[in-house]
């Protein structure tokens, strides 16, 4: 190797005599040295690479578990119509759980006078009526009904005792469709809608308030109560002139939230606007029953 070395600098660099010594100790100097390693980069790069997954895996583990069966969801415009209620109904939203538990509560108007003492003066009674309607087919459905023997006042009338021993009253009924097992079909979507405006919501209300209304139908029966004259949707208040009956609609998602039922004309206990019957709904997913 050196003796090639040698001829070939002499056909490009002729060597004078002097230079003989120096050229000598410089071949010697590059033939001995052992060439430098190069600093290995990826030994860093892995050490950095597995303290990233070390602290990765501490931020997984301390990171406490969620149990909540709500999912995130991109948030929509509330609806402004009973049209746009109705789309909001019909946007496919999967099971979070495998029952939808909704709860009604309930405060009945009872006048005195209904009782066995005929008690003078009316009041309100409160109702709990729970349904946990399993997501899936075939599965039976879980109702249940009970009076919580609270009582309220009702401004401008004279308090009676319908609450307590010997009291008899019944609790009233939201819906009429009885549905042992899933899937469920609420039977009131049989009967045809009013086409009285004043009476058009009292038609449709066992329908809107049951469980068993499919989305899908509900917001069919909302676009038919847009067609009626008169018929106003104000921030969710669904309301027509004259009518007793209105409803609450959530404009986030287009569900049936309440239900008010007024008396129209006074009587002997009751002044005209009276709530005879407040209907409050809510809802969520579960994976448990009793």
């Amino acid at each position: 190797m050196r003796d090639l070395l040698d001829d070939d600098l002499a056909e490009l660099f002729p060597v004078r005599p002097a230079d003989d010594v120096r050229l000598a100790r410089l071949r010697e100097q590059l033939f001995a040295e052992k060439p430098k390693r190069r600093t290995r980069n990826w030994v860093g790069i892995a050490a950095a690479a597995v303290v990233v997954v070390l602290i990765a895996g501490l931020v997984t583990f301390l990171r406490p578990g969620r149990v909540d069966t709500q999912v995130a969801e991109m948030p929509i415009a509330p609806a402004t119509t009973l049209a746009e209620a109705a789309a909001l109904l019909e946007v496919t939203r999967a099971p979070r759980g495998k029952y939808r538990h909704i709860t009604y509560e309930t405060w009945q108007t009872i006048t005195g006078q209904l009782l066995p003492d005929k008690s003078v003066g009316a009041a309100q009674v409160q109702f709990i009526t729970e349904v946990w309607l399993p997501s899936a087919k075939g599965q039976p459905v879980h109702i249940t009904r009970r009076t919580t023997d609270r009582q309220r006042a009702i401004a401008g009338v004279a308090e009676a005792p319908v609450v307590g021993a010997n009291k008899v009253y019944k609790e009233p009924a939201l819906w009429s469709t009885l549905c042992p097992t899933t899937p469920c079909h609420e039977t009131s979507l049989l009967d045809p809608l009013s086409l009285n405006p004043q009476e058009t919501l009292g038609s449709a209300s066992a329908a809107l308030l049951s469980p068993f209304t499919t989305h899908d139908k509900k917001a069919s029966l909302y676009r038919q109560l847009a067609a009626i004259p008169g018929m106003r949707y104000e921030n969710g208040a669904v309301s027509v002139d004259g009518s007793k009956i209105s409803f609450t609609i959530d404009p986030k998602t287009g569900e049936i939230v309440g239900s008010e039922e007024r008396r129209l004309t006074a009587s002997e206990l009751l002044p005209a606007g009276t709530v005879m019957l407040s209907v409050t709904v809510t809802y969520e997913w579960t994976d448990q029953r009793p």
